[in-house]
C-alpha cells in the first residue's frame, strides 16, 4: 500500500469509529478489532476502485459502511449460533463434578430427611443444583411459591444444615 493511500485511509478513520460506535461495537467488544479492519478494507477497496467521496459529512458512505457492518454482525451471529461453542471442560473432569454435587445432594438429603417439611426443602436444594445461576424470580416461578416462602424455606434450610454441621 503507498503512504498516499495510506494517508487516504487514516481519514476515514474518525467514520469508521463513528460508525462502529452507531452499531454498538465498542473498544471492550470481542469483536471490535476485526469490525474495524473489515471496515478499514471496505474503505480501501472503494479507495482502489477508484472512488472519490468525502471522508467528512458524508452520510451515504456511513449508512453504506453501516449496513456493511450489520451484515458482519449478522453473519458472525448466524455462525455462533450454528457453531454451538461452550467453555467445557474436558468429559472427564466434568463427570468428576457431577460426582462431587451428587455427593452433595446426596449429604444435604440426609441432613433434610428427618425435617417435617423433607419434601419442600428438597426440592429447593435441587433446583439450587440444576440451576446455580438463576435469579430468585425465576426460581420462584419455576418452583410455583411467592418469593416470601422462597424466603422462608432458604432460611429454614439454612438452619437445618447449622443444626447438623459439624465443625
Amino acid at each position: 500500500m503507498t503512504k498516499k493511500l495510506a494517508v487516504k485511509l487514516q481519514e476515514y478513520e474518525l467514520l469508521i469509529y463513528g460508525v462502529l460506535k452507531a452499531g454498538g461495537v465498542y473498544r471492550r467488544s470481542i469483536n471490535f478489532e476485526d469490525y474495524l479492519q473489515e471496515l478499514r478494507l471496505l474503505v480501501l477497496k472503494r479507495l482502489l476502485a477508484g472512488e472519490e467521496f468525502q471522508a467528512r459529512d458524508n452520510p451515504a458512505l456511513f449508512k453504506w459502511l453501516l449496513w456493511r457492518l450489520r451484515d458482519l454482525q449478522r453473519s458472525s451471529q448466524r455462525y455462533e449460533t450454528r457453531h454451538h461453542f461452550t467453555n467445557e471442560i474436558p468429559e472427564m473432569i466434568t463427570d468428576e463434578q457431577n460426582f462431587i454435587q451428587l455427593e452433595l445432594l446426596m449429604t444435604i438429603d440426609q441432613l433434610i430427611s428427618g425435617h417435617g417439611q423433607a419434601d419442600q426443602l428438597k426440592q429447593l436444594v435441587t433446583d439450587f443444583a440444576m440451576y446455580p445461576d438463576d435469579t430468585v424470580m425465576k426460581r420462584c416461578l419455576r418452583l410455583k411459591i411467592h418469593r416470601m416462602t422462597y424466603y422462608r424455606r432458604l432460611k429454614l434450610l439454612q438452619q437445618v444444615i447449622n443444626k447438623n454441621h459439624y465443625a
